[in-house]
């Protein structure tokens, strides 16, 4: 069972994870389970980065974290993004990988397959380097039914079924 704060988190991320998806074709639950793993069910989110994006030109703003990098324990001082709301780093994190020529073998081999769970691994290794345990964590997350549910529900309310019978007339 979630904390209130934690299920509000994931409500609001399962709502920007599907519509960056409807625009990036990024899978939603991929998204998702990087989200949770990443910023611990949206509690480390600073500056509306989830995803521990660096700062790029043009970004929203910066911020200087500490944070450790791989299995280094050592902190260290970087540069992150912030965004605008969480719809707006979902977005960038799904472009990034969707069109970024460092992701583009994984992605051209998901767009082949359809298969999530190989996607995750072969982002693994270029999204976290030195990070040996980051697939088996997002993975840990890919089929875990609060995660689908949030996004279930999301898409219900945002893409609700058109009827198959017209209505009858009167």
């Amino acid at each position: 069972m979630l904390t209130p704060e934690k299920q509000a988190n994931l409500n609001a991320a399962a709502a920007a994870a599907v519509r960056s998806e409807a625009h990036t074709a990024m899978p939603a639950i991929v998204t998702l389970a990087q989200w949770v793993e990443e910023s611990g069910w949206g509690i480390h989110a600073p500056g509306n980065n989830c995803f521990g994006i660096k700062s790029y030109p043009g970004c929203w703003g910066k911020q200087s974290l500490l944070t450790c990098e791989g299995d280094d324990p050592e902190l260290v001082e970087r540069e992150f993004a912030t965004f605008p709301d969480l719809e707006a780093c979902f977005r960038y994190h799904d472009r990034l990988i969707t069109t970024g020529l460092r992701y583009a073998p994984a992605w051209t081999q998901y767009r082949e397959t359809r298969n999530g769970q190989v996607l995750i691994v072969d982002l693994a290794g270029i999204y976290a380097p030195g990070n040996s345990v980051y697939a088996t964590h997002v993975l840990g997350f890919f089929h875990d039914p609060r995660l689908l549910k949030a996004i279930e529900t999301v898409r219900a309310a945002l893409f609700p079924p058109v009827p198959t019978k017209p209505p009858e007339s009167a």
